[in-house]
């Protein structure tokens, strides 16, 4: 999912109390008779932002994947080459029937449609067993060493983003890579922003970092944008350089 749209379905509307039947409106009302909402795949914005998220990813290739938030696809096509296996979830309908569409000749994508962060809380026990991640499906280890959050989390409340946050320090495995990008402007009828929702994100892992039990999120890279903001942790110490013996 992405930002650009500037029109509002609500002129006044108190975040702390929205629901999730507005979120799906919103959603419902920017793909209703338009398959690319955002022109995700005509903008040059678009592209170049698609292109310095895969390049800033610290390793070439990941067994298995999670995209938050996949829209229509166009992104998720994309990491599909770096990746053995790939899951990509969307809250919408219609964004994830063009994803499908996209990727129906993809075998190792899975597209399914889920609400975020609620649907995040019971993947592995509805989807694991039809489509495993891991050639090791009887360990509790975290299944995901890639998990990729672009231009979702501020649709969220606070709330439901600490509960995300939660997740992918419980889902994101050993030496694997997080990626979050968001678009740095206030969208209309929300108020977080990717300042806010990259603020909570850097506060919770340095938090996390300082409790004794945690395996660190460590801040593998950060690109300040003029117009977004691209973070990557990883669960290791290991910088590239470091991967590739140069260090």
């Amino acid at each position: 999912m992405s930002h650009t749209s500037k029109n509002s379905l609500a002129d006044n509307i108190d975040i702390n109390s929205q629901s999730a039947a507005y979120s799906e409106s919103y959603f419902d009302a920017l793909y209703n008779d338009n398959s690319d909402p955002w022109q995700y795949q005509t903008r040059w914005y678009e592209k170049r932002k698609r292109d310095i998220c895969l390049a800033i990813l610290p390793q070439s290739q990941y067994n298995n994947a999670i995209e938050l938030g996949c829209g229509n696809g166009v992104l998720s096509e994309l990491l599909a080459q770096r990746c053995l296996t790939l899951v990509s979830i969307d809250g919408n309908q219609r964004a994830v029937q063009l994803a499908k569409a996209r990727l129906a000749e993809v075998s190792h994508v899975k597209v399914i449609q889920g609400v975020i962060p609620n649907d995040l809380m019971t993947l592995k026990d509805t989807f694991m067993e039809a489509y495993p991640l891991s050639n090791d499906t009887s360990t509790n280890k975290p299944p995901f060493d890639l998990i990729v959050i672009s231009e979702i989390l501020y649709y969220l409340s606070p709330n439901d983003i600490d509960t995300v946050i939660a997740w992918t320090q419980q889902n994101l495995a050993i030496g694997g890579t997080l990626l979050c990008c968001h678009w740095r402007y206030a969208i209309d009828g929300f108020t977080m922003t990717g300042e806010t929702v990259h603020q909570r994100l850097n506060d919770a892992f340095n938090f996390a970092n300082n409790e004794k039990h945690q395996i660190a999120f460590n801040h593998q890279s950060q690109i300040i944008d003029s117009d977004f903001l691209l973070d990557v942790w990883q669960r290791s110490p290991s910088s590239v350089a470091m991967q590739e013996n140069l260090i």
